[in-house]
């Protein structure tokens, strides 16, 4: 269902962005709206963008029936509204799989994607590779990231430009990227095992 609203229409906004908040709550009445709402207009008063309005659907049972994020996504496509803020990025769908399409549609330059609870914004590089790693997490944790090109690319410069093992854990990191496995933290050898021996030209293995 979600799905068919990902038509591209085209179009954009002039001035500041234009943002619709999202919720999903699991069940009518969990005391949910209330805080996560204020979350949301707190995310669009610090960000400088217009809150046109915040929508939510009831998914009790987690089969991704949700009216009101396909209406959400459509005034996306149409160009009406330029940003979706979640406070989970678990609200975007249930199913794992899903995710990576709709992450990959938020590629789009007049199109974002906030999820506060990832630290996801997919206007900046960074954080479509933090939006795509944590699909990933979601959806197995595989050790390689082959599905995931952005990163991969990501880590095969810093190799190639010398960066150290360690280097590239740290810097993945400082800026929120979570690991394939859903693990703490990026260490040399998780950088090492996703990516397989990226060997930078010339230089010595660190």
């Amino acid at each position: 269902m979600v799905e068919a609203a990902l038509r591209d229409f085209g179009g954009t906004r002039r001035g500041r962005r234009q943002a619709i908040g999202y919720v999903c709550l699991g069940a009518p009445a969990d005391g949910e709206l209330a805080p996560r709402s204020s979350a949301i207009r707190a995310c669009c008063d610090e960000r400088d963008l217009v809150l046109s309005r915040i929508v939510h659907d009831v998914d009790p049972e987690g089969r991704d029936v949700r009216p009101s994020l396909v209406w959400a996504l459509e005034q996306l496509a149409e160009g009406l509204v330029d940003v979706l803020v979640l406070t989970r990025l678990h609200d975007l769908s249930a199913n794992p799989a899903n995710l990576r399409p709709l992450l990959t549609w938020f590629n789009h330059e007049h199109r974002t994607l906030i999820a506060l609870d990832q630290h996801v914004d997919t206007s900046t590089e960074t954080g479509q590779l933090v939006a795509l790693a944590s699909a990933r997490v979601r959806d197995g944790g595989r050790s390689s990231v082959a599905d995931i090109p952005e990163l991969h690319e990501r880590i095969a410069d810093m190799r190639e430009h010398g960066m150290t093992l360690q280097a590239i854990a740290d810097r993945l990191n400082a800026e929120g990227v979570p690991t394939l496995r859903g693990g703490a933290k990026w260490r040399p050898s998780s950088v090492q095992r996703a990516t397989g021996y990226l060997r930078p030209s010339g230089r010595r293995i660190a």
